[in-house]
Formats: C-alpha cells, structure tokens, sequence
C-alpha cells in the first residue's frame, strides 16, 4: 500500500478502526468533487511555472497528465480508493506513479487543506450559478403563471379560515417576489465567497515567491484571498454562508407545498396536477397521491438543520485548521443536492 502523503517511510501504520472513523466517507464525496481539484491542479502548475518552481516541460507534464486524470475521471474509470482517504492524495499519487519526482512537485507550496478550500470554493461557485438560475427560472414561471390566471378571484386565508377575498395571481406574484429576494440573497453570498484561496498552504503562507493573482485569474475568481490565515477561517464559514442563501428558497418551497397540499384536496378543488405528477395507490385505484408536494414540504423541513449542522461545526472552533471541517463538505453537498431538485421540481408545478 502507498503511503499517506502525512506519513513518512518509518510511520507507524493507521489502525484500521481510527482509519475508518476518520476517513469515513470523504473519499466518495471526493470523487464528486475531483473535477474542482483536477481543475485546480493545473492551475496551480501553471503558476509554478510562470515564478520559475517548475520548468516549463514539468508544468506541460503535469498538466497533459492532469488532463488525462480528468477524462478518466469523466468516464467513471479513475476511482479514489478509501487507504488515500481523499481525492488530494489521490492526484498526487497518479501524477507521481506517472511522472516519477514531477509527479510530487505538485505539492509545492500546497497543502491537502489548501486544495480541499479551493476545490469547495470553486463547487460553490459553480453551484451558487446554477441554484441562481433555478430561482430565476421559478420566479418567471410563477409570473407567467400568475399573468395566465388573470383576475381568477380566491379567497385569503388567516388562521386556516377564509378571511378576505384575493386572487390567484396575487398569490402567485407573492412567491414570485419571495424567489426574486432569494436570487438578491444569493448573489450577494456569491459576491463574498469569490474569492481564491490558493497559496494558503497550511494556513500561513509561503515563503517561497508564488503568484496568487496569476491562479486567480486562471481559476476566474474575482479576487485573491489575501490573508492565509482568513482562508483557514473561512473554511466551512463560506460553506455556512452558501447553505444560508438557498435556505429562503427552501422555506418559499416548503410554503407553496403546504398551500397546494391544502387546495388540491377534494374538499378545496382550487387546483389539481396532471396524472404524470402524481402518484397512485397499491390497495385504493382511484387514489391520486401528490406525494411530490408532501416531499418538498419534508425536505423543506429537515433543509433548516442542515444549516444548524454546519453552524454546530463552525462556531465551536479557533483558526487554523481543524478536522472537524471536513464534516462540513457532506453537509454542503447535501444540501445544494436537495435545493436543486427541489427547485427543479418547483420550476414544473408553478409552470401548471
């Protein structure tokens, strides 16, 4: 078995227990995110070469090989196995067991928590963008929506009793409004979270002359995060932020589900969804089950702690690095994956 990148030839091997516990899963959510890595990783060769840390045939191999890793990865065909614990380790010993000591010159001036800041930075990039643009295709669609209604009269409810009359675009239009707010939110935590933490190394620099603008832009952030220190800081804080910023849209969800549950009943018969969006039953024929709005409003339920959960890890630690943050990248995932479906599911039920 290949050393661990901390261990060192004489390194007392991990007990398998402690090695399980600790790893845990991290390497399969690596293998989702190697693609941010494998990215990052050129980057980074790039700028060696450009302050003179590589050569330029060294960086061209490391990057040819890199480019090659990711086309394997791509294709299902480069998996990260759990002795390397994650997707880090993983790049550094292909690029080594193709490119001899090349290959381990890719960890110059870079440590495993430097490439796990900048390989979540760019997911959430990259994330925030397409959860953005979910939003915005919600908010059009409750407004086309809303404008086909036109003056369909509907009553308001306070404390679940009729109380004033209203109409449906009225209703439609609050929620649109509610998705234009979120998007606002949104791109505001996108604003702060642009920026690249690359050449952090451990957490307080390097004395070696690197080049952090040079992979900031290579990387398209729109600014360097300066401070080495902050990067560590900002580890899982950016993650709680971003989180943070799709929690309005999943509360949005989580109300639209709970309306349409209530006036989709046969008792209200204010709306009803087509047969291919509902679902039937093993003992009643005639049933029509709308067990999609049930599940948007559960996951709009259990979305608010997972907020809690990355607050929990966050808040109770100082600077510098800490294992716990790599619970934060589960949580994370977890979350853009539930807010992306939800919001896919969302675009097609307000479009009705």
């Amino acid at each position: 078995m290949t050393n661990k990148l901390w261990q060192t030839a004489a390194s007392v091997q991990l007990h398998p227990t402690i090695e399980n516990y600790t790893v845990g899963d991290d390497h399969v959510l690596d293998q989702k995110l190697m693609g941010y890595d494998i990215t990052a990783s050129k980057a980074h060769a790039q700028m060696l070469e450009s302050v003179g840390l590589l050569t330029m045939s060294e960086a061209n191999e490391l990057t040819d090989a890199l480019d090659t890793l990711q086309k394997l990865w791509e294709k299902g065909e480069f998996k990260i196995q759990k002795h390397q614990e994650d997707g880090h380790t993983a790049i550094e010993q292909y690029l080594t067991e193709k490119l001899g000591d090349t290959g381990k010159k890719i960890h110059t001036v870079r440590s495993r928590n430097d490439q796990a800041l900048v390989m979540m930075r760019l997911y959430l990039k990259d994330n925030l963008q397409k959860v953005g643009l979910q939003i915005s295709q919600v908010a059009t669609a409750l407004e086309k929506a809303a404008i086909k209604s036109g003056k369909t009269p509907m009553p308001g409810y306070t404390h679940t009793q009729k109380a004033m009359p209203t109409t449906v675009a009225t209703w439609l239009m609050a929620y649109a409004d509610g998705f234009k707010d979120a998007k606002k939110l949104l791109d505001s935590t996108l604003e702060i979270i642009d920026q690249n933490p690359l050449g952090s190394a451990a957490g307080f620099g390097s004395s070696l002359p690197i080049n952090k603008a040079h992979t900031t832009k290579t990387l398209g952030f729109s600014k360097t995060q300066d401070n080495p220190m902050y990067c560590g800081i900002s580890r899982g804080l950016f993650e709680l932020l971003a989180v943070q910023s799709l929690n309005s849209a999943m509360i949005l969800s989580g109300k639209f589900a709970a309306d349409l549950l209530m006036f989709t009943t046969q008792e209200f018969n204010f709306f009803s969804l087509p047969d291919s969006f509902t679902t039937g039953s093993s003992i009643m024929p005639h049933k029509h089950n709308y067990d999609v709005l049930e599940i948007m409003r559960g996951q709009a339920h259990m979305f608010g702690p997972l907020v809690q959960q990355l607050n929990a890890v966050v808040v109770g630690i100082g600077s510098g690095y800490h294992r716990d943050l790599q619970l934060t990248k589960k949580v994370t995932l977890e979350a853009f994956d539930t807010a992306s479906s939800t919001l896919e599911s969302w675009s097609l039920l307000s479009a009705i």
